[in-house]
């Protein structure tokens, strides 16, 4: 359902209080008058989320829970910096370019630079500890046992890199791998060409495949999903993304399909709060909450520019390379 929140009746005397605290929440529907029982009724809509904002380095884009602390890639300033989860600036490492795809695991983070194909491995305190190529166009970032995955959809590989930033090995995925995932098991990446999605193994060995469906009936079309926008795996479920046509289709970790849910065209970012998952669109500037069947629980208006979305297990986190800000969300039935 879209988000409309509870309406309480309150008399005409207490409209400006209101009205002030209406102001400063997230609402999805205008105040209506109405007449009931000789009395003038104002209708307020009861704000379903809460939200901070805290100023982040220039045009901000992406953004990740280490289990301890946010790392925001903050693509304009070419740098990475750390935030507690009170919203406080940490530290900030320069690591030039135009960081955009952030991954964590160990005790460190990396940035991939997705204009120079390059990755920047930084240590807990945001100090930098190498600088490395890794491909000729990497989209795709994760890290899987102990090493670093990542897609080159021009190469069509995956590489496998060590801690010390070594390559240890290059494998040879289908035609376009692109968005990377992982499960406990396994790395997963979707192939943009075939509509594939292949398993790789902490030793790098490929332990099968499976395509996702290439056509999806909607009303009276047909479409081409395409090139999908963000891909995550949860205990139950891998979750696919597409912008294009505005859809997450849920499939069951078999690959087997189970649902699709429509949300706002265009840019789509994924993250899951344990029990859902949140859906941030670029061009609409929603967040999308999406029970684990597929189900839309609620549509939430967030302005801005919204471009990337982490989940602490309490809060979420969203940039806006718009405002220049890290914004924590928590709709008001989540309130911890």
């Amino acid at each position: 359902m879209n988000a409309r929140g509870w309406r309480s009746k309150l008399p005409r005397m207490l409209i400006a209080g209101i009205a002030i605290i209406a102001a400063t929440a997230i609402v999805s529907e205008i105040s209506s008058d109405r007449d009931v029982g000789g009395e003038l009724v104002v209708e307020v809509p009861t704000p379903t989320i809460e939200s901070r904002s805290w100023a982040a380095g220039q045009e901000p884009t992406g953004v990740i829970f280490d289990g301890e602390r946010l790392w925001v890639a903050e693509t304009g300033f070419g740098t990475v910096t750390s935030y507690g989860l009170e919203g406080q600036r940490l530290d900030t490492a320069d690591v030039g370019g135009q960081p955009a795809v952030l991954a964590s695991g160990r005790g460190f983070v990396w940035a991939l630079d997705t204009g120079d194909g390059s990755v920047t491995q930084l240590d807990a305190d945001a100090n930098v500890v190498r600088k490395f190529q890794v491909g000729l166009d990497p989209t795709g970032l994760v890290f899987f046992g102990d090493h670093l995955w990542v897609s080159d959809p021009i190469r069509g590989s995956v590489s496998k890199i060590s801690l010390q930033g070594a390559l240890a090995q290059l494998l040879e995925i289908g035609v376009s791998p692109g968005a990377i995932t992982k499960t406990p098991e396994q790395v997963l990446v979707i192939d943009d060409e075939t509509l594939t999605v292949t398993g790789i193994d902490e030793d790098g060995n490929l332990v099968g495949s499976f395509e996702y469906p290439g056509q999806i009936d909607i009303g009276d079309f047909e479409h081409i999903p395409g090139a999908p926008t963000a891909f995550l795996s949860t205990s139950d479920a891998l979750w696919i993304a597409f912008g294009g046509i505005g859809q997450v289709m849920r499939l069951t970790p078999a690959g087997n399909f189970s649902s699709l849910t429509r949300v706002p065209t265009g840019h789509l970012a994924l993250a899951w709060n344990g029990n859902e998952l949140w859906v941030v669109s670029t061009d609409a500037a929603t967040i999308t909450r999406i029970s684990g069947t597929g189900t839309i629980v609620e549509t939430h208006d967030i302005g801005g520019h919204p471009t990337s979305i982490a989940h602490d297990g309490n809060h979420g986190w969203v940039t806006d390379d718009e405002k220049n800000v890290l914004i924590q969300f928590t709709p008001v039935d989540l309130v911890p």
